[in-house]
């Protein structure tokens, strides 16, 4: 049985993002408009990889499984039907914020975005402990691999920056060497060091030097 897990990394980082929205919704002076500013940059980044992250299952992940297991993929497409459909809408209340909302309607959006984080939580850890499993059951290390090389090739710089900087943090330190080993040695220094630099803007002092002595030897 395979041993990659083709979910564990971005889904660490949508953890991630997804807990710091929330976080920060929960906070926000809505009257502040550098704060709500903020909070719709944070937004715009997690619906970016939230939109992204379910086109790469849809477009890759499961249509290798469904190309070897027919009708594998089934549940976790329709999950990804009526989830999109929430965050289609959240997205754009969240774009429509002015801050002159009331404490009821803003309480209220709060409800519905954490609504939808539990809902995606339990989606994301079905596909973990289901999903996963049929992935490590019907292919071979080599061939996951190979999957996630494809997805990889197709991610634009920005992007990629994007996921790094909310997968690496999420991370234990051993598991983003290899990761970004594999970065170091396949980019231009200039983005390399762009994208350590996002990073290091989200760890703990401690862990990021860590990180960088450990990539250095």
């Amino acid at each position: 049985m395979a041993t990659i897990r083709s979910f564990a990394a971005p889904h660490k980082g949508l953890r991630n993002i997804i807990s710091k929205f929330s976080f920060r919704l929960g906070y926000t002076d809505f009257n502040n408009p550098s704060a709500l500013q903020s909070l719709k940059d944070l937004g715009k980044e997690m619906f970016t990889l939230l939109n992204d992250h379910v086109h790469t299952e849809n477009d890759h992940t499961l249509r290798h499984l469904e190309e070897r297991v027919p009708g594998a993929s089934a549940h976790d497409r329709d999950d990804h039907e009526k989830l999109d459909a929430v965050q289609e809408d959240l997205q754009m209340q969240l774009q429509g914020l002015t801050g002159e909302e009331s404490a009821d309607e803003i309480h209220a959006f709060y409800l519905k975005f954490a609504l939808f984080q539990s809902e995606y939580l339990e989606h994301i850890n079905e596909e973990e402990t289901v999903t996963e499993v049929l992935l490590q059951k019907h292919f071979t290390d080599e061939e996951l691999i190979q999957h996630r090389m494809g997805i990889m090739k197709k991610l634009e710089p920005d992007m990629l920056t994007l996921w790094l900087k909310y997968i690496i943090p999420a991370q234990r330190v051993d598991e983003s060497i290899g990761m970004l080993g594999g970065l170091k040695a396949n980019t231009p220094e200039p983005f390399f060091e762009q994208v350590m630099s996002t990073i290091k803007g989200e760890m703990e002092e401690e862990r990021y030097q860590e990180l960088e002595r450990k990539l250095l030897f």
